[in-house]
């Protein structure tokens, strides 16, 4: 499986907007925050992938952003016109992504996007 680039949230500000204003999905794996960016779908989706230091060390969390990258593609990828937040918990790391893309594709279900 090949992963494809996506576009990504840079700024600190974007980010902090999504949370403030956003929705959230949460699993007992992952937590799904996420803002419609335009009534226009042509927009393409963004994403940032968070995790924090309390789950460790740089180890633990870079695995936790990969398994969430992977995890993010075998569920088809960011939604045109959204910003994605995709925020680790601490089974994040220890979870394959496949068992991540399925509760990921869950919480897509259930936030209607």
């Amino acid at each position: 499986m090949t992963l494809r680039k996506v576009v990504t949230i840079a700024s600190s500000e974007a980010i902090g907007d999504v949370l403030k204003k956003g929705r959230r999905q949460n699993g007992s794996l992952l937590s799904l925050t996420y803002l419609s960016r335009s009534t226009e779908e042509a927009l393409p989706g963004r994403v940032a992938f968070i995790a924090g230091k309390r789950l460790g060390g740089a180890v633990w969390r870079n695995r936790a952003k990969r398994v969430l990258r992977a995890a993010l593609a075998q569920a088809g990828g960011p939604r045109a016109g959204y910003d994605l937040l995709l925020i680790a918990k601490p089974r994040t790391a220890a979870s394959s992504s496949d068992e991540v893309a399925r509760e990921l594709t869950v919480l897509f279900r259930k936030a209607h996007i």
